[in-house]
């Protein structure tokens, strides 16, 4: 027995990393050159190491570093076989990819646990490099490799989610999780032939929390143009809900509903965290 060793196709100098976290046992052939296995190979997902999404991705995210990165323990080979995109890790990520396996991981029972579609985890690693830890994206990211290593939901996941994570912006994502948990809307004097609002009378959020009143409106839209939220007008009576209001003659009171569309259901519950 002895470390594993990684060589990388590019032949770079050999880099070792430090501590703790690659030292293990894994056997290799002596009488062979050292060649880098790619993660889906430890796992045993030999079926996705030809495909052009598997190429794509070795290319794409993590290209390329190192020859030589100690032994892998077991507990890192059980969470890499989770993950069937086949790369090989640049020693600026070790680290990083590591915790991040770890933490979707534990989010799931040992029991339920299953090798990610490679239509899932390809593109989710292609962007775990240029995500940084505490975006709300990366815990977007987090949420759906998790739901893609869970035999409960695996299947129930579409291949668009990760270029839609890729595509929104933090305050999308806040926007998202908010909405996933309760429906947004604002109440508001408005005249129908200016299309003018004039002063809320209530809102249900806070503006400030997505960028000002101008930038939720500019959130909202491009939401909705990626099928994601719905847009719902409705005019209640001004009397009913706001005895004590005097809404001025030719307004009306106009409300504005923001909720996710079934589009955008099925996306937060497999993307957003229930917290």
């Amino acid at each position: 027995m002895q470390d594993l060793v990684i060589t990388w196709l590019d032949q770079q100098p050999a880099l070792r990393t430090t501590g703790t976290l690659w030292s293990a046992n894994v056997t290799s052939n002596d009488d062979q050159p050292a060649k880098g296995p790619l993660i889906g190979d430890l796992a045993g997902a030999g079926q996705i190491i030809n495909s052009e999404v598997a190429k794509k991705s070795y290319d794409d995210a993590l290209s390329p570093a190192m020859q030589e990165v100690g032994g892998l323990t077991k507990d890192a080979l059980k969470t890499f076989r989770l993950f069937t995109a086949p790369l090989q890790l640049a020693a600026a990520y070790q680290d990083r990819f590591a915790e991040f396996c770890e933490r979707v991981r534990t989010r799931v029972p040992p029991e339920n646990q299953r090798e990610a579609p490679p239509e899932i985890a390809a593109p989710v690693m292609q962007a775990f490099a240029t995500t940084s830890d505490d975006s709300p994206l990366m815990s977007m990211f987090e949420e759906l490799m998790a739901k893609a290593i869970d035999i409960n939901t695996a299947e129930k996941l579409s291949p668009t989610f990760p270029s839609i994570i890729k595509g929104l912006s933090p305050l999308q994502a806040k926007l998202i999780k908010s909405l996933a948990r309760n429906e947004q809307f604002t109440d508001a004097p408005w005249d129908p032939q200016e299309r003018v609002i004039h002063n809320f009378v209530k809102v249900n959020f806070e503006f400030d929390e997505f960028g000002g009143q101008d930038h939720h409106l500019t959130l909202t839209q491009d939401l909705g143009e990626k099928k994601l939220v719905t847009k719902i007008e409705s005019r209640p009576n001004a009397g009913e809900l706001y005895p004590q209001l005097q809404v001025a003659d030719g307004l009306q009171l106009l409300r504005l509903t923001y909720r996710l569309s079934m589009f955008g259901k099925w996306f937060a519950s497999a993307c957003v965290h229930a917290s």
